[in-house]
């Protein structure tokens, strides 16, 4: 690798927003690796975040999973401002009462902010979950999931797509491609970690199809029962600018090496968001 990771200014990417969305993915296995590995990539990838100066921004389940890697990891290398902010979508607080949601908000440090976000994609801290305007009333799954994601879109800088599953996704296709698609939409920078297959591989592959050349056959599990609709059409040729050159591009789209990840994330980030 051409970059060592201490050349990145420590502030370069301060109060900028990088969204990471990852969930399992069934190739795991095939590819050598075990849930451990992508555990061990959102952990490197956000520790890389906090120490460029940005903030880690997550939207999942409350403190549990993934969520709770990047807020410890977070947490753990936070200095003086705010490095983790969970935004929750309707579908992970709806059932949950005030007195449960405030717990969550108390066992967080003073480096992490929560916002709830409602079933027509308003955010809220948990103490204007019951304002008159805070929708929470019943709403379609996929359509409150939907406008949770294009908030998250809106609001962050840049986003790194990690494995993802394919399959027994909630919502209208699966979160981690319809982020990927929210976030070009927005003219986002799209950072896709292909290396651990699953819809990372499904976007960089109808992204970029010169990338992964180097996917198995059949892989990534499950694609082939994704139809090609209007959202996946709009991945072509979408590559974008990345701040990395063509070696690099190629080296993050295949590696599954945590260092490999974050250490190009955070030097694309910096050369393109960089202060």
């Amino acid at each position: 690798m051409m970059v060592d990771p201490h050349l990145v200014p420590r502030d370069a990417l301060r109060g900028r927003r990088i969204a990471i969305s990852v969930s399992e993915s069934a190739d795991l296995a095939r590819l050598g690796l075990s849930p451990l590995h992508l555990e061990l990539t959102v952990a490197e990838l956000t520790r890389a975040i906090v120490l460029a100066g940005g903030i880690a921004v997550y939207g999942g389940k409350i403190d549990v999973g993934f969520t709770q890697i990047v807020r410890e990891e977070a947490e753990r290398y936070a200095t003086d401002h705010v490095v983790f902010e969970h935004y929750v979508p309707f579908t992970e607080h709806a059932n949950l009462s005030r007195a449960e949601l405030q717990a969550y908000v108390g066992r967080l440090g003073v480096h992490s902010e929560v916002h709830l976000i409602d079933g027509v994609g308003v955010a809220a801290p948990v103490s204007g979950a019951n304002q008159p305007g805070f929708v929470r009333a019943e709403v379609e799954p996929s359509t409150a999931l939907t406008t949770a994601r294009t908030l998250i879109a809106e609001v962050c800088d840049s986003r790194v797509i990690v494995g993802g599953r394919l399959s027994d996704y909630l919502g209208a296709i699966p979160g981690v491609v319809e982020e990927a698609v929210l976030t070009l939409g927005a003219g986002k920078p799209l950072y896709v970690a292909g290396g651990f297959g699953g819809a990372a591989a499904f976007v960089g592959r109808h992204q970029t199809p010169d990338l992964y050349d180097w996917l198995p056959e059949g892989m990534p599990q499950g694609a082939e029962a994704l139809v090609d609709e209007a959202a996946f059409s709009r991945l072509h040729g979408t590559r974008g600018a990345q701040g990395l050159d063509d070696d690099d591009a190629r080296l993050f789209a295949s590696s599954n090496r945590p260092s490999d990840i974050a250490t190009l994330a955070i030097l694309g980030l910096s050369r393109l968001l960089g202060r």
